[in-house]
């Protein structure tokens, strides 16, 4: 996997899920070839790939400056946008045994924006692009509907709770009475 294979997926990815590509004028201060801006209504985030693991370690600090700098001259404080910026760090590089925590302590750091970050052994595929994208993609609600009925009738088999409890439970909710006071009153009797 190249740095543009890394860039392309992630550019797609975000395009079909209702970012734009930020236009010239507003990446004219932006990185280099390997990094993109994107934005939605809500938020802004800039992608950055680099070919090595040691290249993300010591250039995401100046990506998170320039990328901050960029919605600071460009956004309102007002505008939600200010306050939902990410930055994507993407590598085929592995870190070394002795670089095994930096990219949790990159990721934990949220000073400036948001960071999500995957290197080569989380991205073993272009299809785990998604994965890491997936904090910034809307929510799909996939539920296969099949007829077993209502879910409520189905609890028990799902918990593993005394069956008379989770019976008075369902109760209570359909008869919209207090849940907590009839289960006590059952656990009391």
């Amino acid at each position: 996997m190249t740095v543009t294979d890394l860039l392309a997926e992630a550019s797609r990815l975000l395009a079909e899920n209702g970012y734009t590509e930020a236009g010239p004028t507003l990446t004219s201060s932006w990185l280099s070839s390997n990094g993109r801006i994107f934005e939605d209504a809500y938020g802004v985030v800039g992608v950055v790939a680099y070919e090595t693991w040691n290249d993300l370690r010591r250039g995401w600090p100046d990506a998170q400056s320039s990328l901050a700098e960029l919605i600071s001259e460009r956004v309102t404080r007002a505008d939600p946008k200010s306050w939902e910026a990410y930055l994507v760090l993407l590598t085929p590089g592995v870190p070394g045994d002795e670089d095994r925590l930096d990219p949790q302590m990159i990721r934990a750091d949220t000073n400036r924006v948001r960071k999500l970050l995957a290197t080569g052994d989380e991205l073993q595929s272009l299809a785990n692009v998604e994965r890491v994208l997936l904090p910034l993609l809307p929510l799909t609600a996939e539920v296969a509907v099949a007829d077993e009925g209502n879910l409520l009738d189905r609890l028990q088999d799902l918990l593993d709770v005394d069956e008379g409890a989770v019976r008075v439970i369902v109760e209570a909710f359909r008869n919209q009475q207090p849940i907590l006071e009839r289960l006590h009153q059952h656990l009391t009797r």
